[in-house]
């Protein structure tokens, strides 16, 4: 009954939302973009909706930052809370049927495969709380390989496996890692890898198409971000 009292809130928000334009008029930003000083290719609108500001409120509540991608959507009324509803309930869905540990390595895994810096930084924090190993986030880089690190059980390895070449372009999906996804995991799980890694990538990719640097969550030598950085090459 909870969940679809704010299924309903959320849907009203979203017709609400919608119904008002951020930017009535498309004039063209004009100016040179600086990665140096620049947070990001556009910056924010001065002004957005009450329902809109909530939501991003929300967001960054659940962050623990204040996180200037919604505020950068924002923009966008449709794609800023299309985007949100996206995020929430993929994740929502994942929880019903990966284990914790899972979804990390998932998230952590497509982060590196892309490679975004932004993404890397949110997705990898407090992995050790997840019982993720140097050795294995060394697997995750690519510096080692999967299949040679043994406290990854044959389901992570299947996981990784398959996000890691779904998050490559072109996307390449040999026979056997089909057939062992068939034999280890069931039609929801399968789904629901598929939708989180496609999920990881959307706001990676985006992120990344908006230039917007990472949120500082972590420094942690062991990641390397600083290798897989984007910017100002």
């Amino acid at each position: 009954m909870k969940k679809l009292f704010i299924f309903i809130v959320q849907f009203c928000l979203l017709v609400i939302s919608s119904c008002v334009s951020s930017n009535k008029e498309n004039k063209p930003v004009g100016g040179n973009y600086d990665e140096n000083t620049m947070k990001s290719l556009v910056n924010p609108p001065k002004k957005t909706s009450f329902f809109l500001r909530r939501m991003i409120k929300i967001a960054d509540k659940k962050a623990e930052k204040e996180m200037l991608t919604g505020r950068v959507l924002s923009w966008s009324s449709k794609i800023a809370i299309s985007s949100g509803l996206l995020e929430l309930y993929v994740e929502e869905g994942a929880a019903t049927c990966l284990d914790e540990r899972m979804i990390k390595i998932l998230r952590i895994k497509i982060s590196y495969t892309i490679p975004s810096p932004f993404a890397l930084d949110i997705n990898s924090w407090n992995y050790e709380n997840f019982n993720i190993t140097e050795e294995e986030i060394k697997g995750l880089q690519d510096i080692n390989k999967i299949d040679s690190i043994t406290s990854f059980s044959e389901k992570e390895k299947t996981a990784l496996k398959y996000a890691h070449e779904l998050s490559k372009t072109p996307v390449s999906l040999n026979q056997k890692l089909l057939n062992d996804l068939r034999r280890l995991f069931s039609e929801k799980e399968i789904v629901t890898i598929a939708a989180l890694t496609a999920k990881v990538n959307y706001w990676a990719r985006l992120i990344e198409a908006l230039r917007i640097k990472p949120a500082g969550y972590t420094d942690d030598p062991i990641l390397q971000i600083d290798n897989y950085n984007t910017f100002n090459k």
